[in-house]
């Protein structure tokens, strides 16, 4: 669209990890010669990374929450409203309340939790995947006095894969400090196979460890359904996991937004190039979760990614400086 005096503007959607860090950096490195705009339906950035220290009471909501509207001394205008549409052939987003053009596009949207792909989920599995479970299991789990507790992984993506073992742990050592791990059984279960290789692979390291602390593995074990009556969860070939606590990872996908505009046409979301984020449609990128990438669904990703992004973003549009490619430091 392009604006009088060649002023730009960047339309910044989602705001994350991958979100923030893309409009701070935009907000300072073009200030008020163009315009930076972030739209998040959230009024706050919720630091998803400490939802598992929500889950064992070391953390409260408001320790974990900041207002978006802190990023107006970073020249970034913010709009509080939900995505409704995004047309990337008329460079145009669609909110509930109104309809802005752009220049250029980052979709920042994450992946959403979807417990209504697995029946049964939504009754029986409290997870620290959100705020508002995490502070449910914390209860749930100050009342526990003993019994197996079930941690557990779906099929397809979801965010921070680490997070699960991380979970595991935390458990282990939340049960230990209140003196009842022995009246606890703690079990683990994942799609992926029994992992093999060197003692210092992460993969190994990370069964070996579990192992230590006296937590049983289920290796290929691939969710159907669950039954919040009978209080087990059935995989495969009706292979049963009984449970007193179940603390499964929901399934994730996509925003619906990005399914239904076709920027999303994968459950792992937006193809985008591995070197500068681009898509297919022109002058739209996107970063975090939502970018169809070989590398994990978490904040760390989606803060490199969006630094990249911005530098790139700002030497197009003001002509100084050299643009780099994405060099992503994870394990």
């Amino acid at each position: 669209m392009g604006g009088a005096n060649g002023r730009k503007r960047i339309i910044i959607l989602g705001g994350g990890c991958g979100g923030v860090v893309a409009a701070t950096n935009l907000g300072r490195l073009l200030g008020a010669r163009h315009e930076v705009i972030l739209v998040d339906r959230r009024s706050h950035h919720v630091f998803m990374p400490a939802f598992l220290f929500v889950m064992v009471g070391r953390r409260q909501p408001e320790d974990i929450s900041r207002s978006l509207s802190h990023l107006a001394k970073r020249n970034v205008k913010v709009i509080q409203d939900e995505v409704v549409g995004i047309d990337p052939v008329r460079q145009e987003v669609t909110l509930r309340k109104e309809k802005i053009g752009y220049d250029y596009l980052i979709t920042a949207l994450g992946l959403q939790t979807r417990p209504d792909l697995v029946p049964g989920f939504a009754e029986a599995s409290l997870h620290p995947w959100e705020m508002e479970t995490a502070v449910r299991l914390h209860k749930a789990l100050t009342a526990f006095e003993g019994g197996r507790v079930v941690v557990g992984i779906p099929l397809g993506p979801y965010r921070c894969p680490p997070a699960p073992y991380e979970a595991t742990w935390m458990l282990d050592g939340y049960f230990t400090q209140r003196g009842i791990r022995e009246r606890v059984e703690i079990e683990f279960f994942t799609r992926e196979p029994e992992p093999t290789g060197e003692a210092h692979d992460p993969v190994v390291w990370m069964d070996a460890e579990s192992k230590r602390r006296n937590i049983k593995q289920n290796y290929e074990f691939v969710v159907r359904s669950i039954d919040p009556e009978r209080k087990a969860v059935t995989g495969l070939y009706g292979y049963k996991l009984s449970y007193d606590l179940l603390v499964m990872v929901p399934p994730h996908r996509p925003a619906q937004v990005l399914l239904d505009s076709g920027l999303a046409d994968a459950e792992t979301g937006i193809r985008v190039d591995y070197n500068t984020l681009k898509t297919k449609w022109n002058n739209v990128y996107a970063i975090g979760d939502c970018a169809d990438m070989p590398a994990s669904k978490a904040g760390g990703v989606a803060h490199q990614e969006a630094d990249v992004l911005a530098h790139n973003l700002a030497v197009e549009i003001t002509g100084r400086g050299q643009p780099v490619n994405l060099w992503l430091h994870t394990i």
